[in-house]
């Protein structure tokens, strides 16, 4: 059964409350490298958590990073940068593709932006390629691309140049017979599916092909197996502009909800918007962190020069995490791509509602230094 990235990175994007540790290294190539800046971790995380733990609490909550010092065999498996997370209940380490910057954070939840920019801009996608007697399922992202099965078609149905010995009703069971095993790979993820195959092929499959997050259009009217990786970086090509336009989309939804007065772009406001369940659409960066602590009830937020202590978190993390957790969306952006550089976005679903006078003060503050 196939299972998404984002349901994958679940456990970890929703998870709060308690010590949480998050770790990104930069993979070099160097296994020594990647071992100094573990330990540049440990070192870090140890201080942290120096007031909220005993001693013993410590060494035990911080055993895995200090056994991968030990035995760092598994970093040798991954192509791209290491995520590391560890709570009291959990501790998982990541291939991450994309670029991090070397960092160690202790909070109340992980810091999840990186993750949340690996999901936007590393889409997953399923590709079906229909043979003349046979059709491949693969499942694929910007770095990875694998088969997940192949079916044969019935005796049937074997596709020649003579295809009228062939009746309507036989390839419109065939293709219900492929729609049916798509869809039951696909029960708990459905990540967008793209087709090639010969026309006639194609045509037949749209007519019983019920999966919801299809593109109708081929990205190739022929299909082979040794074409797949061909067809695969086309497709990349497709998602890498999906994901710029959506971005753009975002944008112009903001300016739209400006108008109908249904955005925020106060960091003050936005938080008690998110803590009400109103914010339907974050942008945030990814770029910078604004450290600090959210009050869960109400929304007020604290803003600090940097992190002071376990309880610390960048509050556009914590912000972005309690918007996907309401069941709302996040767009994770470059600074110089939001209006005025300004680090959050807000598109809500309800009116907002006046700046306070002492949050009005805090919040030129925070242009002054953000811009």
């Amino acid at each position: 059964m196939l299972a998404s990235k984002k349901t994958n990175l679940k456990p970890i994007l929703e998870s709060k409350d308690g010590v949480h540790l998050t770790a990104y290294l930069v993979n070099r190539g160097d296994l020594i490298d990647i071992k100094s800046q573990l330990r540049t971790t440990i070192s870090e995380a140890y201080e942290w958590l120096d007031t909220a733990m005993t001693s013993e609490e410590r060494n035990k909550f911080l055993e895995p990073l200090d056994s991968l010092l030990i035995d760092a065999r598994i970093f040798k498996q991954m192509r791209g940068n290491i995520g590391i997370f560890r709570n009291e209940d959990m501790f998982r380490i990541l291939n991450i593709p994309i670029d991090v910057d070397q960092n160690c954070q202790v909070a109340t939840s992980f810091h999840v932006k990186p993750l949340l920019r690996w999901l936007q801009g590393d889409q997953e996608f399923l590709f079906l390629g229909l043979e003349k007697e046979s059709a491949h399922l693969y499942l694929g992202s910007q770095d990875t691309f694998k088969l997940l099965d192949s079916i044969m078609f019935p005796e049937f149905f074997k596709v020649s140049d003579n295809s009228s010995n062939y009746s309507s009703e036989k390839k419109a069971e065939t293709f219900s017979w492929v729609n049916d095993w798509i869809l039951g790979l696909t029960k708990h993820s459905n990540p967008k599916l793209f087709v090639a195959g010969e026309a006639s092929l194609v045509k037949a499959l749209n007519r019983k092909l019920k999966y919801k997050n299809a593109v109708l259009n081929p990205v190739s009217n022929s299909f082979h197996k040794s074409s797949a990786i061909e067809s695969a970086q086309n497709i990349r090509k497709i998602l890498k502009e999906d994901t710029k336009m959506s971005l753009e989309k975002a944008l112009l939804e903001f300016r739209f909800a400006e108008e109908s007065n249904r955005s925020k772009k106060n960091i003050f406001q936005i938080a008690k918007s998110v803590v009400q369940g109103k914010v339907r659409k974050l942008i945030v960066t990814d770029e910078i962190n604004i450290f600090g602590k959210i009050d869960q009830k109400t929304g007020g937020i604290a803003i600090h020069p940097f992190d002071q202590d376990h309880e610390d978190d960048c509050i556009l993390d914590d912000l972005a995490q309690m918007v996907l957790s309401q069941g709302g969306e996040v767009v994770i952006a470059k600074r110089h791509e939001i209006p005025k550089g300004r680090p959050i976005l807000a598109i809500l679903d309800d009116e907002g509602f006046p700046m306070e006078k002492t949050e009005k003060f805090q919040y030129e503050d925070l242009q002054e230094r953000f811009g």
